[in-house]
């Protein structure tokens, strides 16, 4: 998870008081005949574009009564917490300056049902290392039309994060789960709403919508199936390794095998890469930019001209044509490069940005010579890190043209070409002894678009060992690949 945050549109939010009857975000049921005291249902979230592409925000009603909270929505981390208005960043100006505002706090002393559960527990620090310390609380969390009773959650007193985060990733992940003797993982927000019986299923999907669009939609418990093309891939997630051998799921993180950039007449540019069918990328839309190892990095600056000045401004500035000559560029998931079970298209527009928002230059920046005039930010960036150090991440420039479904019950992605600007909703309902995601089939895949049919069941792959490495040519379970990203948050190597 990345924190990006814009200090121009985060001092336009404000605290403000929320009673239950002007919640305006929809339960959706599947059907109309059965009684709504009895049936568990959809529960519909509303997202915010920051319309940078930087993140995605939906609101809450924390605490008796409600006061409305704004929270960025991150796959990648498992904690939800919110900004005290006592925090440091929330009242030194100083401060406010140096990280972009404080936005959207909470006023703990004004709800009758806030509690401490964990003192000085709470301490989470994200992959731009921007971080957050305070305690564990319970209070109510209302979202979408439906009330989570008691969620566990953090409150940041000392933060370097101007906006709070509603993180709904594998509880495992929680940042109470450190190798400490004091560890402990609690029931995370997922958790909650299936223990409480607001849904089925501990799964949700996700809709972020084009760049041009100001809100996408999430669904915890169920998925529309008139968001996406075709039908829906069940990729399996791929677990990490402890040292005692035994594997967890942490992070929704699948295998990608392949990766194209397609031209506007029809040339395909293949990026060859011995890491990509080794290693998974993990889908989080805390991730305003999506980051690839430096090897397939350097294969795409290449073919796309592009200058590197991540040491400086951050950004990977390529030539603005590039939106006239490039058409998409299409990563494969699930089985082979040749072979895989669902490739995304994702639309050079959803690439190529202006240097304004989110990416916009300070005016006393020098760039670094550039062989174009006309210069864009790319949304596609590569690290240094060693691939076996940390997965690959893809952020929001790739989400929003993959139609996502998060099972965590049984440990699946669902993945489909989003269908852009849909108008139109036909919600289905999680099973909650279900095995699998619903094989719904989405709307019709329009002509062009050559999306491939998806019939066979996910399978926990398993790949060879680069001699390269320095190891035998035994096989590896993929499984290892992941295992040191707990390194860092978990402590546990």
């Amino acid at each position: 998870m990345k924190a990006h945050i814009v200090s121009a549109i985060l001092a336009a939010a404000t605290l403000r008081s929320c009673a239950l009857a002007v919640i305006t975000l929809p339960i959706a049921r599947i059907s109309q005949d059965s009684s709504p005291l009895r049936r568990r249902d959809l529960i519909t979230e509303i997202l915010g574009n920051n319309a940078t592409g930087g993140w995605y925000t939906a609101e809450a009603c924390v605490g008796t009564p409600g006061q409305k909270i704004t929270f960025q929505i991150d796959t990648g981390s498992s904690d939800v917490w919110a900004l005290s208005s006592t925090a440091d960043l929330c009242t030194d100006v100083a401060l406010q300056r140096q990280w972009g505002g404080c936005v959207s706090p909470f006023e703990t002393e004004k709800s009758s049902t806030f509690k401490v559960s964990h003192t000085n527990a709470f301490s989470i620090q994200y992959a731009d290392n921007s971080g957050s310390s305070g305690d564990y609380v319970q209070d109510n969390f209302a979202l979408g039309g439906a009330t989570i009773k008691g969620l566990e959650m953090g409150i940041a007193y000392n933060t370097t994060v101007p906006m709070g985060v509603m993180g709904i990733g594998y509880n495992f992940s929680e940042a109470s789960n450190g190798a400490t003797a004091s560890s402990f993982i609690y029931p995370s927000i997922i958790d909650s709403m299936a223990n409480q019986g607001l849904i089925n299923s501990r799964g949700y999907s996700l809709y972020l919508d084009d760049l041009q669009e100001a809100t996408g939609s999430i669904i915890f418990g169920g998925l529309d199936s008139d968001k996406y093309y075709g039908n829906l891939a069940q990729l399996p997630i791929i677990p990490g390794t402890l040292r005692n051998g035994s594997k967890v799921y942490a992070h929704p993180a699948v295998v990608m095998p392949g990766l194209t950039m397609v031209s506007k007449s029809g040339k395909e540019t293949t990026f060859t890469d011995r890491y990509l069918e080794q290693y998974p990328v993990i889908l989080d839309s805390g991730s305003a930019v999506t980051t690839l190892d430096s090897v397939i990095g350097q294969e795409i600056l290449t073919a796309i001209n592009g200058v590197d000045d991540s040491n400086t401004t951050g950004l990977l500035f390529v030539d603005c044509s590039l939106r006239n000559n490039v058409s998409t560029f299409d990563f494969a998931f699930g089985g082979t490069a040749a072979a895989p079970k669902v490739t995304i298209k994702v639309p050079i527009s959803e690439l190529v940005y202006n240097l304004t928002g989110l990416y916009a230059i300070p005016p006393d920046t020098t760039l670094p010579p550039l062989p174009f005039k006309d210069a864009c930010a790319f949304g596609i960036m590569f690290s240094s890190d060693s691939p076996s150090q940390y997965p690959s991440t893809l952020g929001d420039t790739f989400l929003r043209s993959a139609y996502l479904v998060y099972d965590l019950q049984n440990n699946l992605i669902g993945m489909a070409q989003t269908n852009f600007n849909s108008s139109k909703t036909n919600l289905v309902e999680f099973s909650a002894n279900a095995t699998s995601i619903p094989d719904v089939p989405g709307v019709p895949v329009p002509a062009g678009l050559e999306l491939p049919l998806v019939t066979s069941a996910p399978v926990v792959p398993t790949v060879a060992r680069d001699p390269a490495d320095g190891a035998d040519d035994e096989e590896m379970d993929t499984t290892v690949a992941i295992t040191k990203i707990f390194a860092r948050t978990m402590g546990l190597w």
